[in-house]
This record gives structure tokens, sequence and C-alpha cells, in this order.
């Protein structure tokens, strides 16, 4: 595993971690895995929670190692692409699919209203409930 392109990009950074960095990064995934899930909220905003979810899993994975990702454009791009390198070949599937998840929910904050079905919310609610699964048991066994 190399970081270090990121690292000379300016792409990410190194930073301390604290319990209480990580604990604010897990109450946010927490607070929008339980958002997502309110009926009665678009699908659209539904599906933009859940994806909000699964990008600050990524940071977490990101952030347990002692970096961060800066706020350079593409940073969603970036913050997926580090967190498959930390996280290795095993990722690939969520990896991949919440990338798709981010070009549409970039369609929905910027560019289109109704544009995802409650179908496309409840797939990716799961997805990122198996990935949280998947970082919990990667983390408990390295």
């Amino acid at each position: 595993m190399s970081l270090q392109p990121w690292l000379n990009n300016g792409d990410i950074q190194k930073v301390v971690v604290t319990d209480k960095s990580l604990g604010n990064l897990l109450k946010l995934i927490e607070r929008d895995l339980k958002d997502c899930q309110v009926k009665g909220v678009s699908a659209d905003r539904r599906y933009a929670t859940a994806y909000g979810a699964a990008l600050n899993l990524a940071n977490l994975v990101i952030r347990k190692g002692g970096y961060r990702v800066t706020g350079r454009i593409g940073h969603h791009k970036t913050t997926f692409d580090v967190a498959s390198e930390i996280l290795g070949a095993k990722a690939k599937k969520y990896i991949d699919f919440f990338d798709l998840c981010r070009r549409k929910r970039n369609k929905v904050d910027y560019d289109l209203a109704d544009f995802v079905s409650e179908t496309e919310v409840d797939e990716l609610i799961d997805a990122v409930n198996e990935f949280k699964m998947f970082i919990e048991a990667a983390t408990e066994a390295g």
C-alpha cells in the first residue's frame, strides 16, 4: 500500500488521530444512516444522505490510518480511491459502487430533482451497511 502519490499531490495530509475525531466521524455516520431511512423525505435527499454515510465511512478508514483528504476539487473521488488503497482488493466492489453513487449524488445535489428511485435508495443503504460491517471486520482483523 502506498499513499505517497496522494501525499505528493497534496490530496491527503498526515494528521494526529484522536479518539474525539474518530468519535465525531462515527456520530456523523450513525446520524446519516438514521436520517436516510426517514420516510416522507424525498428519495433524492435520502440518497444524498446515505451517500454521505458512505463517504464518511471511507473518511474513517483514512483517518484511522493517520491521514485526511484535503478539500481539493475531486475530494470525494480521492476519498474513495485512498480508502480502496488502504482496504485492498476486497473493498473494490464497494468502492466501484460508491463511485457510481458519487456521480448520481452530484446530479441529485446540483442538477436534477426526482432523479433516483426508492429502490436505488434502498440499494445504497444496504451497500452502506455492508460496507460498515466490512470496515468493522477489517479493523478488527488488522
